[in-house]
Order: C-alpha cells, then structure tokens, then sequence
C-alpha cells in the first residue's frame, strides 16, 4: 500500500450525469469483501471489465470492475409478458408496463485507505459496501492505483484499458513478476487467428526491448511460415489508432534494430537454407553427429520406449566419447572412431548390458536411420553450416535471436532444436559466465508440441518443465503461447505468474487450466473481440481487458 501522501487526490463521488448507479445489498445476494452489487440508471452504457468507484467508509473511495449484469423485471414468468402483449400480439402494446433495471455484480480491487496513527501506509478498508451508495465510472487515477501500479518498481507496458464511457488508461505489469525475482513467466493463449497470441507477445517483447535493452536478450523459435523472419523491418500495417496507443504507453513504433537481429535458418540441400525466406546477413544451422552426441535423448524424445532401450544407448553413446567398433562388420573396421552420423547408423558394437537383444538395435537403428539419413539438418559434415548452440553461447543484451523451424515438417526435429537451445541455456547458467545477460526471454510458440499435457513427460518437456519451475532464479524467463491452455502441461502453466487470453471456446473454458478466471469472467472471455485480451497478473486482484497495438515490425499477413 502507498502512503498517505501517494494517495489519489481524486476520490470524491461528483453530482450530476457522472453517477451511473447505486449499490445494492438483499437479503439472498448480499455484498460482500471481494464484490458488491448495483443497479444501473435507465439508459446508462456499461460494459463486463469497466472500472467503476463508490465512496467508502472515512472518505475512502473503493474502485472495482464490472464483470456480470442482469436484467430484473417484476414479472413472475415469460408467460406473463406473453399475457400482457395480448396473448402473443407482438403489434400490441403491453397492458402492464414492467418495472425493471440492470443489476450489475463488480469485483473489488482496491480501496484507496485512510491515514491511522503514526503508520507509514494507508490501512485499506476492507468492509463490504453498504446499499444506496453512489457508483460513478472511475477516474484513470483510481484505476491504475486500484492495479498497484503507482508501487511497481519496474514497470512493463502491457496495454490500454479502454471503458465504454471512453476512457483509455495505459496499464503495466510489474517486471519483478514478469522477469523475476518475484514471479515469472508468461503464457499466453486462445483460438488460433482470433485471439493475436503472437502479436501480444510480440508487443511486450518490444516494450522489454526498449525499456530494458542492455538487461535482456530475446530468443523466438519461428514456427509459421516467415512470421518472424522480417522483424527488423519497419511495419507496413500500423494505423493512426497503432500510433497513438504506442504514444499513450510510452513506446516507439519501431522495429528490432537490424543490428542486434541474428538469423538462424535450418540447413537445407545443398546447404541452402530450408526456409520460406531469407533475410540479409542471415546464418544456416545444422547439426554433426559430434555436435548432438550429449543430446541425442533429445532427438528420441516423441518415440515411446518402454523397455528403456533407447535410453540406454543413447546413454551409452553420451558416456562413450571416444567409442571405437571393436570388431568388424560390412561398414566399419576394427578401431574405427564413431564420428559421424553414417559411421552410428553402422555400428553395433555395444555391450550386453546396454542392447539385451538384437531387435532392440535394430529398433534404435531403424529410427536413427529415419531421422538422419539424407537428412541435411543432420549432414555428415556441416560445411559452412554454424553450431547452433555455440552461437547461442554467445548472447549479448540487446541481442534478438530468430531461430527459424517453420519447413521443419518433423516435430521430433523441432523439439530436438528447442531441447538442444534449452539445455545450453542451462549450460550458461552453470558456467557462471560474467558477460552473460541478466534475462533471457525465450518465446516458444505452440507450446503444446514440445510440453503437451499427460504423465509421459519428453526429454525436452522436462527441460521446459525446469524453466517453468526455476527459471525466474537463472534468469531464463518463457514467453508461451499456445491455442489450448488445457493442451499444456500444468505444471508449465502453473508456474507462470502471468496469464494471458484471447477469445477462446466455451468448452475448452471449462477445463481446469482456466480455473485463475471466475465463471463470469470465463464467461466474457467467450465474447471478446479480436485483438482484445484477458490479463491476470499476481498484482491485480481482478483479471482486466486490455487492448493493444499492432507489433511493430513487418508482420506477414503484410507480405
């Protein structure tokens, strides 16, 4: 809580067209600590998220948000309506005129709090709200005190509030719950196309930009089409509107810089990239045997493998740097090294204790030879192919890191590229490397590919699963998105502190994932627009609706 002097200035109920209604408490719906009631005068616009205030106890003022309404006529049934019009006569008009009025139910946020003693803060009043008190809409200066926002230490745009009486407020998320130390993590979802999953995410990682751009490096996997691939582009699609919510958050319509962009395009044949375009001073990546030998259980990670076979060869194969053939067969000599991806598909070698029956060779085989033979990410020799993991050793603050997977077709390869990035991540971090940035953000999209709900957890779902839980201490912060919440594995999920979501189905708003929204509220997110999003944040006591620009960079429905 702020103290005294912090406190709103504006916390008086006007007279006039400003007051909007008056609270009520009944005997079966009584108001209460978290929520109170009231009816809305005749002819009033109100709708679900508006922020609204009535006064309190000591002069207080406590600020609340909208989030249900019900029309209450005194009509004891629809067939009394259906008499009144004369018996169905819809060009009638009704002999008894019906007494009625919209009953809203607002969730408390805040209260503004009264000065006691010698106590450094304001004491919150927390009592229910007694009836016929005046609610007005509330002023942007309640609202973003109601949100905590005065008392945030970094302060991270997040978007626009916009009411429909037309006030728009800019609102923020606390970075220390975003980026840690606090909380962390971000997740973001809803129906695909209606919700913007990426374009929020895209915005914020803009507004982390430039806010915090020596303190932060950003990493983003592409996964449709050329999406990301121009984000050092200026935009082509902003409109005046974009602009001048841009200018009310405080942020520049600008693109990445293209010198902090890196590029990283699979390798395709011939060692061109495998990609749907191809920016300037872009690198190709692929993958030597040498290169993926201490992460081939990454590469396994989608072939169910209940006997542990393949876990143990590719134990094996981890724990044998210097594997030799012992003795001959049609491909390999006595004493030959084991150092690319034809000389594994040949060898068969092992210990007993390691393969305990022939078809489980042939089984690691049949798969490896799937996976990498005339496979050009995964070439015998890489050319001029980079290590992806050696470059991303490297990052800097204010690096941007696209790693392009979009013609990847094989879910087993993209998860092998994520693991391999998030296990070297984890390597940084345990290196204790001084010239490492304090925040890496790392932008997953369709999480649920790589972290998908269930028991049987993938080598690179586990490696997702332990950003989730312990990031926010290395600080590697995850930036999910995904169509379905209830597709991901909870405990990514519930270990985000920040929730995001788009417009999304009633049914899937069900399932337990959205239990952090009320059933009102999962209610309106069922009606939102596009580009309108539900934020719940560990600061605010209630979700909110926001809105947001266009991401300024070169989006390819631009193209």
């Amino acid at each position: 809580m702020p103290t005294a002097e912090k406190e709103p200035k504006e916390t008086g109920i006007d007279d006039g067209l400003d007051i909007i209604g008056k609270t009520s408490a009944t005997e079966r719906a009584p108001n209460t600590v978290d929520e109170f009631r009231f009816w809305l005068r005749s002819g009033q616009l109100l709708n679900p998220f508006d922020f609204v205030a009535v006064e309190h106890e000591r002069e207080t003022v406590t600020v609340a948000v909208a989030r249900d309404m019900e029309l209450l006529t005194d009509a004891q049934g629809h067939l009394s309506n259906y008499v009144s019009s004369n018996f169905g006569d819809t060009s009638e008009v009704p002999n008894t005129l019906r007494v009625g009025t919209t009953v809203v139910t607002a969730g408390v946020m805040s209260n503004t709090g009264y000065k006691l003693h010698d106590r450094p803060d304001a004491v919150e009043i927390s009592l229910p709200i007694s009836s016929d008190k005046r609610v007005r809409f509330a002023k942007p200066s309640e609202i973003l005190f109601a949100l905590g926002i005065h008392a945030m230490k970094s302060k991270i745009p997040a978007g626009i509030i916009e009411m429909s009486n037309g006030t728009q407020v800019p609102v923020s998320v606390d970075g220390d719950y975003l980026l840690g130390p606090e909380g962390a993590h971000i997740n973001v979802s809803g129906t695909s196309g209606l919700a913007t999953k990426t374009s929020y995410l895209m915005f914020l990682l803009q507004a982390l930009y430039q806010q915090l751009h020596d303190e932060v490096c950003i990493i983003m996997f592409n996964v449709k089409q050329h999406d990301l691939l121009h984000v050092h582009e200026p935009p082509t699609d902003l409109s005046a509107r974009d602009r001048r919510l841009y200018e009310s958050l405080g942020l520049n319509p600008e693109p990445f810089s293209e010198n902090d962009v890196r590029y990283f395009l699979p390798r395709g044949a011939r060692g061109a990239p495998n990609s749907e375009h191809v920016p300037p001073g872009h690198q190709v990546y692929a993958y030597e045997f040498r290169d993926a030998r201490e992460r081939l259980d990454l590469l396994f990670s989608e072939i169910t493998d209940p006997q542990g076979t393949i876990e143990s060869i590719v134990g094996y194969l981890r724990d044998t740097p210097n594997l030799t053939q012992r003795k001959a067969n049609d491909s390999l000599s006595a004493g030959q090294r084991i150092q690319t991806w034809e000389d594994l598909r040949s060898f068969d070698d092992y210990p007993e204790k390691v393969v305990t029956h022939p078809y489980s060779l042939r089984r690691f085989q049949r798969h490896l030879t799937r996976m990498t033979r005339g496979n050009p990410l995964f070439p015998d020799a890489v050319g001029e192919a980079v290590n992806l993991g050696d470059e991303l050793s490297r990052l800097k603050g204010g690096g941007v890191y696209v790693i392009d997977m979009a013609k990847i077709g094989s879910t087993e390869e993209q998860a092998f590229i994520v693991g391999d990035v998030v296990s070297r991540l984890e390597e940084a971090y345990l290196s204790n490397d001084a010239s490492r940035p304090k925040k890496v953000v790392m932008l997953i999209d369709e999480l649920n590919r790589y972290c998908p709900k269930g028991d049987r957890l993938s080598a690179v779902a586990e490696q997702i699963i332990e950003i989730a839980r312990t990031g926010r201490s290395r600080g590697v912060i995850l930036f999910g998105a995904e169509q379905f919440k209830s597709a991901v594995n909870r405990q990514v999920t519930e270990n985000c502190a920040t929730h995001v979501v788009g417009r999304t189905g009633s049914q899937e708003l069900e399932e337990a994932a959205y239990r952090f929204v009320d059933k009102t509220t999962r209610s309106s997110i069922g009606r939102l627009g596009k580009g309108e999003l539900v934020l719940a944040h560990p600061l605010f006591r209630q979700p909110i609706r926001v809105v947001f620009p266009r991401p300024a960079y070169r989006r390819q429905e631009t193209q």
